[in-house]
């Protein structure tokens, strides 16, 4: 069944994607890792706002309402059959550029979210084209 639904949803909504692996560092550049090989993939690209609430206390009149912070947030999705397709995972820092887009926009990877069916959820942070 998730196979059949992964299918419909990449048939509608699936973009490529370049995944270039990287080599983190502490107080150094990310450089590409030459012991993973680069992918070409497709999956489904999603951005939109996102809101969080700073939690904190107040008394009485000190405190008249909450605060929160906006941003956008971005993820790339690759169903099973992609995934296992890949020579190697990607990782935190790793590259993903929207290859078909205007300008090719590029991301870095911050977290890589698995799933008990098999495909992950690749949550993504802007960088400047620098390459």
């Amino acid at each position: 069944m998730d196979q059949i639904a992964s299918a419909a949803v990449m048939a509608v909504f699936a973009e490529p994607a370049v995944i270039l692996p990287r080599v983190s560092a502490q107080y150094a550049e990310r450089v590409v890792d030459p012991e993973r090989l680069g992918a070409l993939v497709e999956g489904v690209f999603s951005a939109g706002p996102a809101e969080d609430r700073l939690k904190g206390a107040g008394r009485g009149a000190e405190f008249s309402g909450t605060s929160r912070v906006v941003s956008m947030s971005a993820e790339f999705w690759l169903p099973k059959a992609q995934v296992d397709a890949l020579a190697a995972l990607p990782t935190k820092g790793d590259k993903l550029s929207l290859s078909n887009r205007a300008g090719a926009p590029v991301y870095a990877i911050s977290a890589v979210q698995h799933t008990d069916m098999g495909d992950i959820t690749l949550i993504l942070v802007r960088e400047d084209a620098v390459p």
